[in-house]
Parts: C-alpha cells; sequence; structure tokens
C-alpha cells in the first residue's frame, strides 16, 4: 500500500506478538527481558505495557493479573484499551506462534525486529535536529559538529556489538599478538594512570586517572601553570610516546617554552628571556630542545577559547588517530560559554566544568583544568583555601517558607535577604547559636522531593541537597523514611541572647513532588541556613574528580632560608573521588619555576 507520506520504520504487529507471548508464556520472560526496551516499541500504548512488565518482572510477579494491577494503580488501563486490549495482544500471539519448542528464538528475532526500526528512527530524528542547528543563523558550526558527533555516538551505543569469534582468530591473537602486548604491557600500565612524578601527589590521589577531571586551584601568583608545566615535563620525560595537549589561554606558546628549558635545565628564566647565556648553558639548552623536538606536546595559545572549540578540536584530533593522553587547560575561568546572557557567570562554569568532565569520559583520559579561588578567601582571617572558595551551591523550593528577622514567614522568591543562617560548626550541649549572611538567589529548573514530617510539617528539596541528620549531614538520595531529622526551635535568653534548641523528629514519608521552579543561595562562607525549621546545608557541586588548592603558607623554614629563594608551597587535595584527601609540601625555585620532592629537614 502506497502512502501520501512517507511512514516512520515500525512494526505494530511485531510488538503487538512479542507482548502477547509474555502474557501466554510468562516463564520466558526470565530470558528476554534484559533485551526488551520500552523505547524499541513504536505505539505508546505497548510502551506502556513494556515498562508494566519491566516493574512486575523486578517484583518476580510477572503474570496476567499483576500487569492488570499495576496499569490500574496508575490509572492507566483504560487509556490503553482497558482489559479487552490486554486479550487481544495475546490472541494475537497466538495466531503466529506455532509451537512453544522454538518460541525463545522466535521472540529473540522478533526484538532485534523492532531495535533495529528503533534505530533507524533515531536515525531520522537525530537527522531532522541537526538540519534544524543548520539553519540557526548564530549557532557556530563547531557547536553543530559536536551535537551531531553526540548523535551519532548515542546512536552508535544503540547497536550492539558482535561477541563471535572462531577458534582460528583466538590462537593467532594468542600466539602473534601475546608478544606484541607483552612488550607494550609496561607502557599502557603507565598510560593507564598518568603519574606526576610527586610522591606525595601521586600516593594520595593514584595518578591522573583515564575519565577524570582534576582541578588545580589557587589564587593569583601561587604557581599555578608552573606545577602544571612541571607535572607536564615529569610525564613527558617518563614516557616518550606520551601525547599532551595543552589550551593556554594565559600565556603565549614561546612562553610556555621558555618554562620547559627552565625546569629541565635548571638554568634562571630570566637568562633564557634576555638570551645572556654562557656556552655550556646554550649547549645545554640545544640539547634539551633536541629532546622536546621529539615529545608529542602540542600547544594551543588561543586567548579566545569556547568550550565548543576545546571539544570540537580534541573529536577532531582523536579522528585523525592524533594521540592525545592528556588534556592541559589554562585557565577555567578564561573559557567562554556561548550561553545566552540570561546565566550568570556562575552558571556558565557550573556549565563548562560539566561539558569538560563529560569530554574526559567520552574521550577516556585525564583533564588537567587550572582555576582561580574566590575572593572570599581574602575576608578570613584563617587563609587556607576552602572548597567553597571554588563553587558553593543547593537548592531549595521557590515557595518553602523562611524566616526572617522579624519572625514572620516570607515567600522565597519574594526577598533578598534570608535571616538567620546557622553555623553548624558551633553546635554544643544540644543548643546552637545564630550568625547572619545576606545570600544571593539564582533561578533554576530542578527536580524536586516532598519530605513528609507530619501532617502539618513538610519540606520540597532537590535530590542533591543536604540536611542535617542525628550526627552528621546526607544528601537527599540517601534518606529512608524513619531517619531522624534535626529541628530547631528559637529560644530567649535571660540576657536577650538568642539560642536555638534542638530536637530531633523522624522523617514520616518521601514522595517525588514535580519538576519546578527553584531557587539557588550562594553565600560566602560554609554557612547552613532554616528552612521549616530544619537544618539544610548549602551543599557545593562539583564535576571535578580531584580538587587540588596551593596555597602558599608562611613556614618557619622560609624565615630560617631568607637568603635562599626557595619557597615551601603546601598543596591540598580537598576532593578525591579515587580514594583520600591529604596535604602535602613542595618546594618551589621561582628562579626556574622548578617544583621539587620536599622533604623535612632533620
Amino acid at each position: 500500500m502506497q502512502y501520501k507520506h512517507l511512514l516512520l520504520p515500525q512494526n505494530y504487529l511485531a510488538e503487538e506478538i512479542l507482548l502477547g507471548t509474555i502474557f501466554i508464556y510468562p516463564d520466558i520472560c526470565n530470558g528476554l527481558i534484559s533485551f526488551i526496551k520500552p523505547e524499541y516499541f513504536f505505539l505508546e500504548h505497548n510502551k506502556i505495557i513494556c515498562t508494566c512488565l519491566q516493574i512486575a518482572y523486578k517484583k518476580k510477579k510477572v503474570n496476567f493479573y499483576e500487569i492488570l494491577e499495576t496499569l490500574e494503580e496508575i490509572k492507566i488501563l483504560q487509556t490503553i484499551g482497558g482489559i479487552q486490549k490486554i486479550n487481544n495482544l495475546m490472541k494475537q500471539s497466538q495466531n503466529f506462534v506455532s509451537s512453544f519448542d522454538d518460541i525463545n528464538f522466535y521472540l529473540k528475532e522478533m526484538n532485534i525486529l523492532l531495535r533495529q526500526n528503533y534505530i533507524k528512527r533515531l536515525m531520522i530524528q537525530y537527522g531532522f535536529n541537526i538540519i534544524k542547528l543548520g539553519y540557526i543563523p548564530k549557532i557556530s558550526y563547531k557547536k553543530i559538529y559536536n551535537k551531531a558527533l553526540l548523535y551519532l555516538n548515542t546512536t552508535q551505543n544503540n547497536i550492539p556489538k558482535s561477541t563471535k569469534s572462531n577458534l582460528q582468530n583466538l590462537i593467532t591473537e594468542f600466539i602473534l599478538i601475546k608478544g606484541i602486548k607483552q612488550q607494550d604491557e609496561k607502557i599502557k600500565t603507565e598510560k593507564d594512570s598518568l603519574t606526576s612524578g610527586f610522591k606525595e601527589f601521586d600516593k594520595i590521589t593514584q595518578g591522573l586517572s583515564k575519565g577524570d577531571l582534576i582541578i588545580i586551584a589557587g589564587r593569583p601568583s601561587t604557581g599555578k601553570t608552573s606545577f602544571a608545566i612541571n607535572i607536564i615535563c615529569n610525564i613527558l620525560w617518563k614516557i616518550k610516546t606520551i601525547g599532551i595537549y595543552f589550551f593556554s589561554l594565559e600565556m603565549s606558546s614561546k612562553q610556555i617554552l621558555h618554562k620547559l628549558i627552565s625546569i629541565k635545565s635548571h638554568i634562571p628564566i630570566r637568562k633564557i628571556i634576555k638570551g645572556k647565556l654562557y656556552t655550556l648553558e646554550w649547549t645545554k639548552i640545544i640539547e634539551l630542545c633536541y629532546q622536546l623536538i621529539n615529545t608529542n606536546l602540542q600547544i594551543d595559545d588561543n586567548s579566545d577559547v569556547s568550550i565548543d572549540y576545546i571539544e570540537y578540536t580534541t573529536y577532531l584530533l582523536k579522528k585523525k588517530n592524533f594521540n592525545i593522553d592528556l588534556i592541559v587547560i589554562d585557565y577555567l575561568q578564561l573559557i567562554q560559554s556561548n550561553l545566552t546572557n540570561k546565566y550568570n557567570r556562575s552558571q556558565e562554569l557550573s556549565y563548562i566544568t560539566r561539558k569538560l568532565k563529560l569530554l574526559a569520559q567520552t574521550l577516556n583520559l585525564p583533564i588537567l583544568t587550572l582555576s582561580q579561588l574566590n575572593r572570599n578567601i581574602e575576608n578570613r582571617t584563617d587563609k587556607t583555601p576552602i572548597l567553597s572558595d571554588l563553587k558553593e551551591s543547593g537548592c531549595i523550593s521557590h515557595f518553602v517558607n523562611t524566616y526572617l528577622k522579624n519572625k514572620y514567614e516570607y515567600k522565597i522568591n519574594c526577598i533578598n535577604i534570608i535571616d538567620p543562617l546557622l553555623n553548624s560548626t558551633i553546635i554544643k550541649n544540644k543548643y546552637v547559636s545564630i550568625s547572619k549572611s545576606i545570600p544571593k538567589l539564582t533561578l533554576s529548573i530542578e527536580y524536586e522531593f516532598c519530605h513528609q514530617i507530619n501532617k502539618l510539617k513538610k519540606i520540597l528539596i532537590t535530590y542533591h541537597h543536604k540536611l542535617i541528620l542525628y550526627k552528621n549531614w546526607l544528601r537527599q538520595y540517601f534518606l529512608v523514611e524513619n531517619s531522624l531529622l534535626m529541628k530547631c526551635y528559637e529560644l530567649q535568653h535571660l540576657k536577650k541572647i538568642k539560642y536555638s534548641k534542638v530536637k530531633y523528629y523522624f522523617l514520616a514519608v518521601i514522595n517525588f513532588s514535580n519538576y519546578s521552579k527553584l531557587y539557588d543561595i550562594y553565600i560566602p562562607e560554609s554557612f547552613h541556613f532554616f528552612c521549616q525549621n530544619i537544618i539544610l546545608h548549602n551543599s557545593i557541586e562539583q564535576d571535578a574528580d580531584i580538587i587540588i588548592m596551593i596555597y602558599n603558607k608562611e613556614h618557619k623554614e622560609n624565615y630560617i632560608n631568607k637568603n635562599k629563594k626557595d619557597e615551601i608551597l603546601d598543596l591540598i587535595i580537598c576532593k578525591n573521588r579515587n580514594g583520600p584527601t591529604g596535604s602535602f609540601k613542595l618546594l618551589f625555585i621561582p628562579e626556574t619555576t622548578l617544583f621539587e620532592n620536599y622533604s623535612n629537614p632533620v
């Protein structure tokens, strides 16, 4: 039959036979349910039935009555056609399935047919999306390329990989390739987790692992770029075949070359720049340059770089089979996001770090990014950097009541000041003191969950927000019913000093609420605040796997060795998804920008 318009690839008959057969023979579901996905089905009611089948399978109750009960619970049974629809599916399958012996093979082939049609529909949809992107005048071709590549990768992930291998191929691989693999085994092991060359750093972080986003943060002139170049030098001289791509948004390629030569030759960088060198020093630099020529280090010193440009460049190099094992970016705040003006710079940086994390996972390599710390550290007595100096976030519902100084309740989207705020670090004897601050409010759209404490008290927060329990903070997605929450009540002392008494209540019910407007609260320190008398946390959300902060502490050794121009720098590993956090010291020589392992003097 010819239609006026082309129909999307689908086979509704195969869908009905597949579902009807599972209803008649529910025992075959065990070997088949892992291969069937709701998105394979073209008709919406078949998608719903398949989803209910998966829910029943998890309950280990795959039968006709369980499916009907599930459909009735979500009040959608009549929408898909009622019981008559299920009966029609079973009748349809009886007409086509002849015997029980070959039913497994028959259904698997039918599932393959549905999957093939689904992949074709994906390619049609993605192709249409790419055409629409091409007609948008203000979008860059790099962004279109990245989006098209993402579509192709998504489609490729849905295509099953062949797992078949014959005996001849296995013997060939074992005899001929085994010898080559043994020779390259040491290099491959080293590339799996690159070592920085600094003992304490590698001991804590286990090196620079593939797929990790590593951030080196510090205030200006603390040696961030020099530290990154030292790591590059150590890696290049340890593994000659390593490939490193350096996006330098602040320094020129010539300045980076000067630092590389100074670090490895131990010649002061000012002498290299001025060219006032002795014959032995010049000979040493020439030998060093010959070694640098044989390395695989690429430097991109384009100062006007966007996150789309970084993605486009790295994807293109990978496509051309260029060897990249590490990406270094100097530095994060100089990367452009190409977002619209409705987003502030903090949201843009969050978007950039998320894209960098996804890029590291997609390319399966570590990305080392430098970042500036904010100015909060300069306003504190203790200058030791903390995670909140890098970024802060935490969302609560826009209509949740928050207490102000005059003790009346206001909607959060009607105010710019929230008071009081609680600093949980000074909880003593079940009383907590109150501190004040003026946060900033930023709008966002997120999923929110309703936490019912009793009939009158409830709170709505996002899944990554924290609440204080009996002894520690816990994120929403770790909470369970009957969790013990802390609540505070303000008391008036005889000396007119305000305190808050702490009481504990059980969390009754947790329900998904909706996808709605929320406000992100940014405050300058690691404070916490009240919402419905529940203590909430201004949680820190980072896409980085490892965060290292460089801190120039005033060490006694620096005063003792005043004649020497070496400095002792503290490096604090504030976050480490691969292991523990910690701190260590490194010796920094400003004349050559060289970092060395520090050993305590005896």
